[in-house]
């Protein structure tokens, strides 16, 4: 009923955005590596990761509800377009 295990894809907006920012913060870290070594190794990790998520177009960030209660207010508040709501 959940489908935890699913991830949620990005549409063609949000991957753009995560490239172009994941490139970004990649190419940002790699100058700052000399500099400040701690900031750049976070950057790099975070630009890679954005990277990853635009290129895979697969958000593992999504939240999920994890409380039935959370499962029911989104499926009442429609905001869970195949769920049948728990009033039916």
């Amino acid at each position: 009923m959940l489908n935890l295990e699913d991830a949620r894809e990005m549409d063609a907006g949000k991957r753009f955005i995560s490239i172009v920012a994941g490139v970004y913060i990649l190419q940002r870290g790699i100058k700052t590596a000399f500099k400040s070594p701690v900031l750049a190794v976070q950057e790099i990790l975070l630009g890679s990761f954005l990277l990853y998520n635009g290129t895979t177009g697969v958000n593992f960030l999504a939240r999920r509800p994890k409380e039935i209660a959370e499962v029911r207010r989104n499926q009442i508040q429609g905001n869970d377009p195949d769920a049948v709501p728990a009033f039916v």
